[in-house]
């Protein structure tokens, strides 16, 4: 891309001066990087799906978000601005605009809070409930089920259940390797706990508590955290013996 701007130049005899005329040209330039080569910003303002930054409708990208994460059911009210930082990791377009950073962190640290009592007070998924009153278990915290609960393996498989990925604007390392190359999983972590620390600054943490007890750690939901977390532990589980037998031949 190209652009032109003129300018004049002709004398003013009055004031004893000229004006003078300059065309400049600039050359915006797509694709790889080039060093001392101005680029075109729709060249980084496009995530990995595809989706232009300055061209986000709010009726086929925030309407849509809202939907699938239910926010309305809790009577969770975001701004069309935030969700659009949820959604923007630090990568993408050089960090100039508004990203998920600080809400990443003061998520991740509430969910792990409600999490964690959730271990306390419910069994594992994996073990049978024993007859009688409601004890806490804080030997649950312990397990590799706790900790699967708030890790960002099942918190990345939850943003790709709900097809949340397209919606995201990050920039990928490099676009011929795989996921683990590009920090998929961190990212589209980040993603999920930045909404719960949107939903806790501007709802409260009643609302931002409701939404990870009644969404999240849905065990109705086959694409809560719960289940999430049940069957990366349980994969985990039968995943050493197969190690194990290997190692023995």
């Amino acid at each position: 891309m190209m652009l032109v701007s003129y300018s004049m130049r002709r004398p003013i005899t009055a004031l004893n001066c000229n004006l003078q005329s300059v065309r400049t040209v600039i050359y915006l330039h797509k694709g790889p990087r080039i060093n001392g080569v101005r680029r075109d910003p729709e060249s980084y303002l496009r995530n990995p799906s595809g989706i232009l930054f300055t061209e986000v409708q709010a009726n086929e990208y925030q309407d849509k978000v809202r939907s699938i994460l239910q926010l309305p059911k809790y009577g969770i009210k975001l701004s069309n601005e935030l969700i659009l930082q949820c959604l923007t990791h630090k990568s993408f377009a050089h960090g100039s605009k508004p990203y998920n950073e600080k809400l990443n962190l003061l998520g991740a640290q509430f969910l792990k809070l409600e999490t964690s009592i959730h271990s306390v007070k419910n069994d594992s998924p994996l073990e049978a409930r024993e007859n009688g009153p409601l004890s806490l278990k804080f030997s649950n915290l312990g397990t590799n089920f706790a900790k699967e609960l708030a890790s960002k393996n099942t918190a990345c498989t939850f943003i790709k259940s709900h097809k949340l990925g397209p919606f995201i604007f990050w920039k990928m390392r490099d676009p011929l390797k795989d996921s683990h190359i590009n920090g998929e999983t961190t990212i589209f972590a980040s993603v999920l706990n930045a909404f719960i620390g949107a939903i806790l600054t501007t709802n409260g943490p009643e609302k931002a508590s409701l939404f990870i007890k009644e969404s999240l750690l849905d065990k109705g939901d086959l694409h809560s955290l719960v289940n999430i977390a049940s069957e990366n532990t349980a994969s985990a589980k039968t995943s050493i013996p197969n190690k194990e037998n290997k190692a023995s031949l």
